[in-house]
């Protein structure tokens, strides 16, 4: 399942709603290569190399880059508690988080959270292998340590899941003015895979 590249729309908001001019312009379609690139995953049982699997299946093909230094890994029960790793989120970025759950976990959520605990995107979805957001990326409205919070709904055993974000992110230099002055954000070599 998933939408069509006619059927996705642009996710640009509502119609007719005031443009506020200091939010960024997110370069975000929703559904088509962010639904299409996970159509045909299948899990293995082994949640580590399946993320790397997953993400590597969706993250470079829609420009994306790993954020996080090293998987997410953990357990999770039903009813148990929840496994929590936070990151730096960056106003006008705009990340994805992929998680596989192993053998046992039927239905594994992940949810990102402010620093003030407010959701800012879930995966609304009932399986073991959720993509937070499943048809597109969700960008942060401002600088904060973000959370994400991996539960397991129905089911127990191990997961990995992993943080990826938009390439093409700029941010302006600490004191220079002006759009002219951005530059990519660089961050470090974290998407080796050696040895998956």
């Amino acid at each position: 399942g998933g939408l069509s590249d006619a059927d996705a729309g642009q996710g640009e908001g509502d119609a007719g709603a005031p443009a506020d001019p200091d939010l960024p312009v997110l370069p975000v379609r929703v559904g088509g290569p962010w639904v299409r690139c996970y159509g045909n995953f299948k899990i293995s049982g082994n949640p580590l190399k399946d993320v790397t699997r997953l993400s590597l299946l969706c993250g470079p093909e829609n420009g994306m880059r790993r954020v996080s230094p090293k998987p997410i890994e953990g357990q999770v029960a039903e009813g148990g508690a929840i496994v929590t790793e936070k990151f730096q989120a960056l106003r006008g970025a705009c990340y994805r988080v992929f998680a596989v759950g192993g053998p046992g976990i039927l239905n594994l959520d992940v949810a990102v959270r402010s620093s003030r605990g407010a959701m800012i995107a879930s995966d609304g979805t009932e399986d073991a292998w959720p993509i937070v957001q499943p048809d597109r990326p969700f960008c942060p409205l401002e600088d904060d340590d973000a959370t994400v919070e991996i539960s397991a709904r129905r089911g127990a055993g191990r997961f990995a899941a992993e943080v990826w974000m938009l390439k093409s992110y700029k941010r302006a230099r600490e004191g220079d003015a002006g759009a002219e002055s951005d530059e990519p954000y660089e961050m470090n070599e974290t998407d080796a895979y050696d040895g998956l």
